[in-house]
C-alpha cells in the first residue's frame, strides 16, 4: 500500500562548492534534482511537495510504494549525485488510500505491461498472479537506460492519448492508437513489452483492452474470440481487470477483454 512520508532535508552547506558541481548550483536546484531523480528511479511517485523552511532546510511530502523504497541500496548514481550532498530524515504519515495496491508476490508466473490514464496508478508493470502493480524500482532498466525513462515516458504517451479520446470519443485517429496492434503506439508498446521479457526473463504480455467499440457498429466487424493481431483463439487468463474478464494469446503476449 502507498505510504505518505515526510522528508526533512538538510543541505550539508558547509560541504559543497556549487562553483564545481555540474547539475545543480544552489540549495533548491540539488534538493529538486534528488526529488527528480527518485521519480525517474521508481521510488518515489511523481506528486511530490517541497517546502523551504529555513536556511538549508527543506521539507518534502512524498507518495511511495512503500518505505523499504527510499533505502539507499536501491539508489542509482543519479539519486547518489545529489543524495550524497544532503541528510534525510524519514517521517511516516500514514497510508495513501488514493493508491492502487502494490504486488508482494513471492513467485510471479507472468507480468503485463498495462497503463491507463486513470489516477492512482504509478506503475505500468501489473503482476500477472495478484493483478498490482510493481513497483519500478524494483523493474530493471530497460535498454541501455540507468533510470525508467522508457516506461515513464510510455506511460504517459498512452494516458495522454487515452484521455483525448475520452474527451472526444469520434475521434478516429486516437482510437486507431489504442486499439490496433500495429499503431505506432502499440508497436512501441510491443518493443518495450519484449525488452521487459528479455530483461526480467519471465513471460511479459501487452494489455490491450477492446472496450473501447462501439457494440452497436464494431462488434459486427471482428470477431472477440480471437487475438486482434494474429487471429488465433484466445485463451482465459487468471487475470482480470476489476470485474473484466481477461483472455491471452500466448504467441504474441497480448492479453485482451472479449466484447459481449
Amino acid at each position: 500500500m502507498c505510504r505518505l512520508l515526510n522528508l526533512e532535508i538538510r543541505v550539508k552547506a558547509d560541504e559543497i562548492n556549487y562553483n564545481e558541481e555540474k547539475f545543480f548550483s544552489d540549495d533548491q536546484e540539488l534538493v529538486e534534482d534528488y526529488l527528480c531523480s527518485l521519480y525517474r528511479n521508481g521510488q518515489i511517485y511523481s506528486d511530490y511537495n517541497l517546502i523551504n523552511t529555513e536556511q538549508h532546510k527543506y521539507q518534502a511530502f512524498v507518495n511511495v510504494p512503500n518505505p523499504e523504497s527510499l533505502s539507499e541500496k536501491y539508489n542509482n548514481e543519479y539519486v547518489n549525485r545529489s543524495y550524497k550532498h544532503i541528510v534525510v530524515q524519514i517521517k511516516e504519515i500514514g497510508k495513501n488510500i488514493l493508491y492502487y495496491p502494490n504486488c508482494n508476490c513471492e513467485d510471479v508466473p507472468y507480468y503485463i505491461l498495462f497503463c491507463t490514464s486513470e489516477t492512482g496508478t504509478s506503475s505500468p508493470v501489473i503482476c500477472g498472479k495478484c493483478g498490482n502493480e510493481v513497483p519500478l524500482y524494483k523493474v530493471p532498466y530497460l535498454f541501455s537506460e540507468e533510470e525508467h525513462f522508457t516506461l515513464i515516458n510510455y506511460q504517459k504517451t498512452y494516458a495522454g492519448v487515452h484521455e483525448l479520446y475520452m474527451q472526444s470519443l469520434s475521434d478516429r485517429f486516437t482510437k486507431n492508437q489504442l486499439l490496433n496492434p500495429d499503431s505506432s503506439l502499440n508497436k512501441m508498446a510491443f518493443e518495450i513489452r519484449e525488452e521487459l521479457e528479455n530483461k526480467i526473463k519471465k513471460p511479459v504480455y501487452l494489455s490491450l483492452s477492446r472496450v473501447f467499440f462501439d457494440h452497436k457498429n464494431d462488434c459486427k466487424k471482428i470477431d472477440s474470440d480471437k487475438c486482434p493481431k494474429c487471429g488465433k483463439t484466445l485463451v482465459v487468463c487468471d487475470y482480470q481487470f476489476n470485474f473484466v474478464k481477461m483472455f491471452k494469446c500466448d504467441e504474441c503476449r497480448l492479453i485482451t477483454d472479449k466484447l459481449n
